[in-house]
């Protein structure tokens, strides 16, 4: 008895497997090939970096160069050492060129603790955001994202898609509907360049920001180029460049003890959440200039 109905089943679970096989076996776009369209542009960014580590935890040190031009113009060049897990605290160590720390930082749940051991006092905010940009770290996102960044995430950052799209020269520029970014411009090879957005908060009369990176590692073929120098401006005239020394990820978590921070028992932390940030109280100064 013919059997119509069975011989067109099976010649398309035929075709849809061929399907697959050629999908498999179909050549995957290595970070370093350049890109001869935006959609494909993009395909490869969203590929290579907006990836979440498969490690729970990193440790990265770099220099920081902080410069400031109101209320008064201001420079320091310090060195930072930022280690944590993805998924819960962040702790950032800052010190001088000639080794003396500076300051000691801790982001989680909470919200942000700051201790200069050299000023034996401690400063906290629940918002890590704000109290880290008014600390001199003039980031418009929290430890935990420039975590992610300095190892080449930005998956945070970026949407999934984009909503129009346009080569200017030799890179790629496409407007986006993400909570912290509207602007993503991508080289040729799908690499990330330059991203833009509003502050959530105005923070120190800023209301944009813009983050570049300038420069990408040597890496080898089928290893994605992590992110070498970062490179992030507010529109206030704040600027931080982190030029990254080191870079690793944690097979496990860190230990608890590695990433408290526990104060003396003589310092109470001065809570930074009523108004001082805005202006009704002043400015906190800056504390941890490299002199």
């Amino acid at each position: 008895m013919s059997r119509p109905w069975l011989t067109s089943t099976l010649a398309a679970t035929a075709a849809a497997l061929l399907l697959l096989v050629l999908a498999a076996c179909a050549p995957r776009v290595s970070p370093g090939t350049a890109m001869d369209t935006p959609d494909a542009a993009w395909k490869s960014f969203r590929r290579h970096y907006c990836s979440p580590s498969k490690d729970p935890a990193m440790k990265v040190k770099a220099s920081l160069y902080y410069s400031r031009i109101k209320p008064r113009k201001r420079t320091n060049r310090t060195l930072v050492t930022l280690w944590g897990d993805f998924d819960g605290p962040m702790r950032l160590d800052v010190s001088a060129s000639v080794g003396t720390l500076l300051a000691h930082i801790r982001e989680d749940a909470s919200g942000l603790l700051a201790f200069y051991p050299q000023e034996d006092k401690a400063y906290a905010h629940t918002d890590p955001v704000l109290g880290a940009t008014r600390l001199g770290m003039p980031f418009p996102f929290s430890l935990n994202e420039l975590a992610r960044v300095s190892t080449g995430d930005f998956s945070g950052l970026a949407p999934r898609t984009y909503t129009t799209a346009k080569r200017v020269g030799e890179t790629y520029v496409y407007e986006v509907k993400g909570k912290l970014v509207t602007r993503i411009i991508l080289d040729t090879l799908g690499r990330p360049i330059l991203m833009h957005g509003p502050t959530t908060i105005t923070q120190n009369g800023a209301h944009s920001w813009q983050l570049e990176i300038n420069r990408f590692e040597d890496a080898a073929a089928n290893v994605t180029p992590l992110p070498g120098k970062l490179t992030l401006a507010l529109d206030n005239g704040e600027k931080g460049i982190l030029h990254i020394k080191s870079r690793e990820l944690m097979v496990a978590s860190w230990p608890a003890a590695s990433t408290n921070l526990t104060l003396p028992d003589s310092v109470e932390p001065i809570r930074l959440d009523k108004g001082i940030y805005t202006g009704e109280t002043g400015e906190l100064p800056v504390i941890y200039e490299d002199k």
